[in-house]
């Protein structure tokens, strides 16, 4: 397996990239563009005058994560749902107006594919620094995010953030992975949205971290997503409940994505701490869930960690196969602030 490079796409992140229906969603700060089933729109947030000033240029837009936003379409595809500085906006396709509908507690936004949609609501819980350990939110939607309440509440002390909630194709069940250091990490699962049957699997090691997760009818994969530890592949088992230890990663994992031609990829980041080996961040290829390939390196950029972020390969939500995909990425040679459309040679 190789990853090639097709062209360079207008923008800074990639939210969704659907080629068979025609339908994309990019974004550069805090204007928002791309098509649905080919009928194009953009619309731009309104903000502070000094973001507005501030954010015309990537590096001052990376230190003070002016860039960042979270945006996906939901379930009926006629709004967006973006989180952007802290604020909750609507976006109606029909009516092309912006409306804001909630305001986040201790985040910006949340991290990339993290916000999970379906027909029955759609859900996210929020991440943030959250120093000094207050309860953590969990936001629903049940008008297909024209409105918001918090649907449940991890309790002060027990968590620092959510990483992601995710919709599990073969259940209908959440999963929600929480973070980040000892006794905070578990998976937790909500039966079919039912926030009053909530179950926690773990034991809140580094082996239960993850950001995104790999759904199969018979397991649940990750690779931890920790710098404080080598991050190992994770296979939980649906029936046992328990993980078998896999191949170990040079480096901490947020962003996964599975194709409808079964191939699997994955990207370490670049951080801070001896989890964190090499100063490159790498996308893995995979036709299973045991045997991974080195597709594409990216090198860290020379700016400071701390201030201007860490190396970080992003992907789109939205239907795609490996022979059309996209990429994005921060704080990295050659993808700091682009949108690549990519393919996987086999």
């Amino acid at each position: 397996m190789k990853l090639e490079i097709i062209e360079e796409i207008d923008g800074e992140i990639a939210h969704f990239y659907e080629p068979c229906t025609n339908t994309t969603l990019y974004s550069v700060a805090n204007t928002f563009f791309g098509m649905v089933n080919g009928e194009s729109f953009k619309f731009t947030l309104s903000v502070p005058l000094k973001i507005k000033v501030l954010k015309n240029i990537r590096l001052i837009r990376r230190l003070l994560r002016f860039d960042k936003s979270s945006a996906v379409f939901n379930y009926k595809k006629d709004g967006i749902i973006i989180l952007y500085q802290g604020t909750m906006f609507f976006y109606d396709l029909q009516s092309r107006e912006i409306k804001i509908v909630g305001q986040l507690r201790q985040c910006r936004n949340v991290l990339h594919s993290g916000i999970a949609v379906s027909e029955n609501g759609v859900y996210f819980g929020e991440y943030g620094h959250n120093a000094e350990r207050e309860s953590v939110p969990v936001w629903s939607s049940l008008d297909d995010g024209r409105s918001w309440s918090v649907i449940y509440e991890f309790g002060a002390g027990t968590i620092k953030h959510v990483h992601g909630v995710y919709l599990d194709k073969f259940t209908n069940d959440l999963w929600i992975p929480t973070g980040d250091f000892e006794g905070e990490c578990y998976l937790v699962n909500v039966p079919q949205g039912d926030f009053d049957n909530i179950t926690f699997f773990g034991d809140g090691t580094q082996s239960w971290r993850p950001v995104s997760l790999f759904f199969d009818e018979e397991k649940i994969c990750w690779v931890m997503d920790s710098q404080l530890e080598d991050s190992y592949l994770q296979v939980f088992d649906r029936r046992t409940k328990k993980i078998e230890k896999g191949k170990v990663f040079p480096g901490p994992v947020w962003y996964s994505k599975e194709f409808t031609d079964n191939v699997r990829i994955l990207a370490t980041t670049v951080e801070i701490g001896p989890g964190s080996t090499i100063n490159d961040a790498n996308i893995y290829g995979s036709s299973d869930f045991s045997n991974w390939q080195l597709l594409k390196s990216f090198r860290k950029d020379f700016f400071p960690k701390r201030f201007f972020k860490f190396g970080v390969v992003s992907f789109a939500e939205g239907e795609q196969d490996s022979s059309d995909f996209v990429i994005h990425g921060e704080a990295l040679k050659m993808l700091d602030g682009k949108i690549l459309k990519v393919r996987i040679k086999l």
